[in-house]
């Protein structure tokens, strides 16, 4: 039977999972893979497993379980071996590095934080700091709108304005909230968005990276919003 992954605790972990189960219809039942010093949280998995939602909830489900009563690696949705031996040889090829990353972890969650644009007033404050792009837009509308050429043009330009503006907004995200966080991960691109940046923050660095982050929403409020999601358990920097 293929087994389904769903953290990687060390062994004094005070995780608990008798009589808890997971994902799978029915759900499977919990069990623990033990390794020297190492634990692999998991279960069977169901057969042709898919990203539905009661199983996503389920995987959600046990990894905040077993992060909330101490220190986790999280494994994304979907990690499976072939068996629970597998999962041992695993944990004793790679103890070291599970280690170092369940030393990096401890004591800290994630953080996901995205800044969507409010983008008719991202392009009112371009229009009002760029004279040039000014310029061009009041001649365009003096012309009706313009030519197919001026318009495309003029969408190329406003589209690397855009792009300088997102930059220079996520810079000052990443400078203003870095020096709260163990680490930073920048994630993919979405659209809308100046950023969308992962940071990991210890609890003693809590309320500065809040407080940082209420700062800057006050100043970017007329033209940005955040989104802040955790504490979250530290997928983003498990590797």
């Amino acid at each position: 039977m293929t087994t389904y992954i769903y953290a990687v605790v060390h062994a004094g972990h005070p995780v608990t999972v008798e009589g808890s189960t997971g994902v799978g219809a029915p759900p499977a039942a919990l069990r623990e893979v033990r390794s020297d010093d190492l634990v692999a949280v998991v279960s069977d998995a169901p057969e042709g497993l898919r990203a539905k939602r009661r199983d996503l909830e389920a995987h959600q489900r046990v990894v905040e379980s077993v992060a909330s009563a101490g220190t986790a690696l999280p494994m994304r949705f979907g990690t499976v071996a072939p068996d629970d031996e597998a999962v041992r040889t695993a944990l004793a090829d790679r103890a070291e590095r599970y280690r170092e990353l369940l030393g990096t972890v401890d004591g800290a969650a994630e953080f996901n934080l995205k800044a969507a644009d409010r983008e008719e007033a991202m392009l009112r404050e371009l229009l009002i700091r760029d004279p040039d792009l000014r310029e061009l837009n009041e001649a365009l509308r003096a012309r009706g709108g313009g030519s197919h050429d001026d318009r495309l043009a003029f969408g190329g330009r406003v589209a690397a304005a855009v792009d300088t503006w997102r930059s220079a907004n996520a810079e000052r995200i990443l400078a203003e909230l870095r020096p709260h966080a163990v680490r930073t991960r920048v994630g993919p691109a979405v659209d809308g968005c100046a950023a969308n940046i992962s940071f990991l923050v210890a609890t003693n660095a809590r309320d500065g990276f809040e407080e940082s982050v209420r700062r800057l929403r006050g100043d970017l409020s007329a033209h940005t919003e955040l989104a802040v999601y955790g504490p979250l358990p530290p997928y983003s920097f498990v590797d």
